[in-house]
């Protein structure tokens, strides 16, 4: 192509030149034959790119269900809770539950935040497509990259190839995995997540923000309660009904607000807003979570004395501390061993300045203790003080839900935007056939282990027998597993999320881009 415009440019320069008054000809067009060729010559080098591109490169695929939500959603619509204020999305019926066909009543969908349980109407509840999403093939075709734990990765069916599935990894070839308690263990050692991960997997189980009226449970009585209510002496937290709560004793005793589920089950366990319900409609039991944090904007206003988190996560009670003199201590108190002395782990910074907001969050994740302040970790537990053991019974899943409170002493204070976050729950459902708690699964070379993050309404390695395979998969394939070669590439990428009406009818669909964004 360049050889050739260099001829043709040397050609022009070696004619005469016209005389000055000459009209210049105009240039002949090529024949119409010719621009067919030139047209069918771009075409199919087009076409050549795309499908090399599809081939080695990337791939699009659509979600079709919600076996990865939230992360990821299949068919979904979205509504407002009208008594928080909470959005959230939900699936239709017949993803949801084992009857029922469409968004059509008579189900309800279930706020995740306030758990007001509604009947979807055609004005709120327009069905969106799923997420459409983009595949990386050549690190995984080209061997430069293999699947890592905690990828998203599609894969080929086991019992049909035409059929794509979307799940994340949590067991690689040569290991041993076990599911304890939501957590997974691999090689009898807790696999933690890493950050980036781990922020895309909280889901909310009540934040003060959106505090409800009284259509809700949750806005009938208050989320937060006084632990001793009927001691004289012992007020001191106030607007426990309202989005901002109060502290106002400036005194040595120390007086505590704990976080109140009783009177809806459904706190504290694994509630998916898209599957309108908990897991106990799956597995036919409660399922508690065991992996919570405790986020909030603090603002201290007067006073010398300390504000305290607390979760019990029997046998342990678990502390995070911020004093006003900037002292942040993090204690671990085996409290059902009397013998046990807590660990105690502390910082000291600058002293903390009336009236500026503080961020604070204090979590349990992954057998990890950890306390943030204003975004920055400062304090958290190492397997020196913190690890499970694994001497310790398996426990399937325990029977109470974790205890959270709030306790001060000596402070003027107020909590915004006080909110509480679960980590995603591993659930053992009634299809449960490997990796379940006392039933390791071992792993051979080439074979991965998979998980949905809709634990409670996926269909993964847990689930699959032998039944579900097909005839074209090697003898020696074991149920449970995703072979190397099925293995399609790792998704990157949510080009075009669900889309959005922009009126009742659902007509004039265009992108919700405030959805696009890269997969974790």
């Amino acid at each position: 192509m360049c050889e050739t415009e260099r001829t043709t440019f040397r050609s022009e320069e070696s004619q005469p030149s016209p005389p000055p008054t000459a009209e210049p000809e105009p240039a002949a067009s090529p024949p119409a034959a010719s621009r067919v060729v030139e047209i069918i010559q771009t075409v199919l080098t087009g076409l050549i790119l795309a499908f090399m591109m599809r081939a080695f490169l990337v791939e699009p695929f659509i979600i079709p269900t919600g076996s990865m939500a939230e992360s990821l959603l299949g068919a979904h619509a979205t509504r407002t809770c009208p008594a928080c204020g909470w959005e959230y999305d939900f699936g239709p019926r017949d993803s949801v539950l084992p009857s029922g066909i469409g968004f059509e009543p008579p189900y309800k969908t279930l706020c995740p935040n306030c758990l007001l349980g509604l009947y979807p109407t055609a004005e709120d509840t327009i069905p969106k497509a799923g997420d459409r999403i983009l595949v990386h093939k050549w690190p995984y075709a080209l061997g430069l990259l293999e699947p890592q734990r905690w990828d998203l990765i599609v894969f080929r069916s086991p019992s049909n190839p035409a059929l794509h599935y979307i799940k994340r990894v949590v067991g690689l070839p040569g290991e041993i995995i076990e599911i304890v308690d939501g957590d997974i263990f691999i090689n009898n050692q807790i696999a933690r997540k890493p950050a980036h991960i781990q922020r895309g997997l909280w889901f909310v189980v009540f934040d003060q923000g959106h505090i409800a009226n009284s259509a809700a449970v949750s806005g009938q009585l208050p989320r937060w309660v006084p632990t001793d209510p009927t001691t004289p002496g012992r007020a001191g937290w106030s607007g426990l009904r309202t989005r901002v709560i109060r502290y106002d004793v400036l005194d040595e005793a120390v007086r505590k607000i704990r976080f109140e589920p009783d009177t809806d089950h459904n706190y504290l366990q694994d509630v998916y807003g898209y599957n309108c319900g908990s897991s106990e409609q799956f597995t036919g039991e409660e399922q508690f979570v065991s992996d919570v944090r405790l986020v909030s904007e603090l603002t201290l206003e007067a006073g010398t004395g300390w504000c305290q988190w607390e979760l019990t996560r029997p046998p342990y009670l678990f502390s995070a501390r911020l004093h006003r003199n900037g002292m942040l201590q993090l204690v671990l108190d085996r409290y059902e061993d009397h013998d046990s002395v807590p660990a105690v782990k502390a910082a000291q910074r600058p002293p903390f300045a009336f009236g500026r907001p503080i961020a604070v969050e204090f979590g349990h994740v992954d057998y990890r203790v950890y306390l943030k302040i204003d975004g920055r970790e400062v304090l958290t537990t190492g397997d020196a003080e913190y690890s499970p053991h694994v001497a310790d019974p398996r426990v399937e899943q325990r029977e109470h839900p974790i205890s959270i409170r709030v306790a001060a002493q000596n402070l003027r204070l107020k909590l915004r935007h006080l909110r509480i976050d679960r980590d995603i729950h591993y659930t053992r459902s009634r299809q449960s056939k490997q990796g379940h708690a006392g039933k390791p699964f071992t792993l051979r070379g080439g074979e991965f282990f998979v998980l949905g993050d809709n634990s409670p309404n996926s269909e993964d390695s847990r689930e699959w027998v032998l039944e579900d395979t097909g005839p074209h998969l090697p003898p020696d394939y074991r149920p449970g597993t995703v072979q190397a070669d099925q293995i399609v590439g790792q998704a990157a990428f949510v080009y075009l999320p669900g889309l959005l009406p922009l009126d009742p009818g659902g007509r004039w669909l265009v992108p919700d881009l405030g959805r696009v964004r890269f997969i974790r």
